[in-house]
């Protein structure tokens, strides 16, 4: 017992200090033993990967596209979960700089320097930067958040919307190098990026007239030159620019340089050296560039919600014919449509950041196309009614909210042409899934089998009664049973809608203008529905503050936007006759011929 506790007991006070001195003699030792050890290679971590590994870990396996296959009946259920992107740290992180910008922005008597130092101490110039090059590596969830309580000051929305998508270009789309070099200029706010993406003539840029060019001289520096719409310039540019007749590119024009103009919202490139952004493929800068669309319809949704608020500290201390204003049923019923419309388009924007969020490699260019079109087409219908309500009293801040408004909708690009790309693009994505069944639809006497069988499987179709065989509302809150039949409904009538399309116009469909702008329209309406059936389910179920008033704002919405998809796409099965559109189009056309209204006066008379 005694050898025992001879070998075995250690005094306490020298044990900390003798396995201190043993891993000391080990690390002096360790280079002399090196060679008997074994050996082992010491890993190296990139802590840019981890961090970026970090913020995509959470992603789920990759889906199909999800508004492509509405265009041929095919509904994902899954995703009538409403997303869910933040966890709670990242919630508490995101509410706290959300109070610090709402207390400056929110106050009448800050000023533009108060508002733009607020930004820079809560990180928003650098919010899409990864955390080791000092950013916030804010997702797309995020930075709709921050977006919204910006947009009280609307030109500083605007353009710090247009800094995180340069931002996100240039990490994509230049040299690690290159973009070590300019990033800490680029997150100090003192510069920011503009987007040059649109011409004077060119609203797509897939068009053919696409003007701005760029070459690049003997000594390897591209030059470009051609004119583009800027909102704000005097920082850097970034540039989409055409190349070898056929490709597009990106660059970008550092502040100062030579050979850049200003006139307006247009700026003019003469020869101006600029740096290419040749590490992204033009699909990744489109997908990258398209979240531009879906800032525009956050931004237009915070000035319908000024408008709304405009109109409520208007009305509510005013009296008519000794009655409270605020109690005429036409003004209650114009704010109560504006705030469907607020639903709805808030509804789409989050789950279309869900989708870029949530998934990895998400194909969601259509989804943020329609969450633009549907706020800027809905936006501006209500904004008209609601600021009739106190124009002569309010006349100036009307204007500004309405200008607002339409320099958002109409920026560069119209309603129709955006309605053309996703009309297009959903068209093509149902014709490789249903060629050959346009090819023996357009050859019947060919083909008298399939007809039959076609005649006999479209016969609901027809009668404007699909089989309802999604089961949505197995997805749902059961109270939500019957707006889901009806999302379910519109979802069944959008491969007819295509078959017919596709049967009718062969491979000149693309130039079916009116009918493709309604089958856009149509499928613009099916995210909404789907998204506002989406989230009040969720608030339902896990009990949120009015959420019984948010079930009833959703089953309201769908039920009335049920009824126009159902219109729109009964004219695209009676075609241009029977809808009008032959004789709509031939009006106009004589008129650009003639360039007169065609018809006299209504007084007019032949005789005396």
């Amino acid at each position: 017992m005694n050898v025992v506790r001879k070998f075995c007991t250690v005094p306490h006070s020298y044990v900390s200090r003798n396995l201190y001195r043993k891993f000391r003699f080990s690390a002096v030792n360790y280079d002399s033993t090196a060679a008997s050890q074994p050996q082992v290679q010491e890993e190296k971590y990139d802590f840019e990967d981890l961090n970026v590994i970090e913020r995509t870990e959470r992603r789920k396996a990759k889906i199909e596209p999800f508004m492509k296959n509405i265009f041929v009946s095919v509904f994902d259920r899954e995703l009538l979960a409403y997303p869910e992107i933040i966890n709670k740290e990242e919630n508490e992180n995101l509410e706290q700089r959300l109070t610090a910008i709402d207390s400056v922005f929110s106050d009448s008597k800050k000023t533009a320097d108060d508002k733009r130092n607020i930004l820079k101490s809560t990180k928003m110039y650098a919010a899409p930067v990864s955390w080791t090059r000092n950013g916030l590596s804010a997702n797309n969830t995020e930075s709709l958040m921050y977006l919204d309580a910006i947009a009280q000051d609307f030109q500083l929305a605007q353009e710090l919307s247009d800094h995180w998508v340069g931002l996100q270009a240039l990490q994509n789309g230049l040299t690690h190098d290159q973009y070590s070099m300019i990033i800490d200029d680029l997150i100090s706010g003192d510069n920011t990026i503009a987007l040059a993406i649109k011409e004077r003539v060119a609203e797509r840029i897939t068009q053919s007239d696409f003007r701005t060019e760029a070459e690049m001289d003997g000594q390897g520096i591209w030059h470009i030159s051609g004119e583009k719409i800027c909102n704000h310039n005097d920082g850097y540019i970034l540039v989409l620019c055409a190349i070898e007749a056929s490709r597009l590119m990106a660059f970008l024009v550092h502040p100062r340089a030579q050979g850049v103009t200003t006139k307006g919202p247009f700026v003019n490139f003469m020869k101006t050296p600029a740096t290419p952004l040749d590490q992204i493929p033009e699909s990744a800068l489109a997908q990258i560039l398209g979240v531009s669309r879906l800032h525009a319809a956050t931004l237009c949704r915070s000035r319908l919600k000024a408008a709304v608020h405009a109109v409520v500290e208007y009305t509510r201390p005013r009296v008519f014919v000794g009655k409270p204003l605020a109690e005429l049923s036409t003004i209650r019923s114009t704010i109560g449509e504006a705030l469907l419309d607020i639903y709805a388009s808030e509804s789409a924007e989050f789950f279309t950041a869900g989708l870029l969020d949530g998934y990895v490699e998400p194909d969601a260019e259509l989804e943020m196309a329609m969450c633009r079109n549907f706020m800027a087409n809905h936006g501006l219908r209500s904004m008209m009614k609601l600021l009739a309500i106190p124009e002569l009293d309010k006349e100036e801040e009307c204007k500004k909210l309405l200008n607002d408004m339409r320099h958002l909708a109409l920026r560069g690009e119209s309603l129709d042409s955006v309605n053309m790309f996703i009309s297009l693009n959903g068209i093509h994505h149902a014709g490789k899934m249903m060629s050959q069944e346009v090819k023996q639809m357009r050859n019947p006497l060919m083909n008298p089998t399939f007809i039959i069988k076609k005649v006999i499987a479209n016969r609901h179709q027809e009668k404007d009664n699909p089989k309802l065989t999604l089961y949505l509302a197995e997805h749902l809150h059961p109270s939500l049973k019957p707006p889901s039949e009806q999302l379910e409904y519109c979802v069944l009538r959008m491969r007819f809608a295509c078959e017919t399309l596709m049967a009718r116009h062969g491979v000149k469909v693309n130039t079916a203008y009116t009918e493709l702008n309604r089958l856009a329209e149509a499928a613009t309406e099916i995210l909404a529905m789907t998204s506002v059936l989406a989230r009040a389910s969720r608030s339902y179920c896990i009990g949120l503050r009015n959420a019984e008033m948010e079930m009833k704002l959703a089953a309201c919405f769908v039920e009335k936007t049920r009824d126009h998809v159902k219109k729109l796409i009964r004219e695209i099965d009676d075609g241009e006759y029977l809808n009008l559109d032959h004789f709509t189009v031939q009006f106009g056309r004589k008129v650009l011929d003639t360039n007169t209204l065609l018809v006299e006066k209504p007084i007019a008379r032949t005789f005396w």
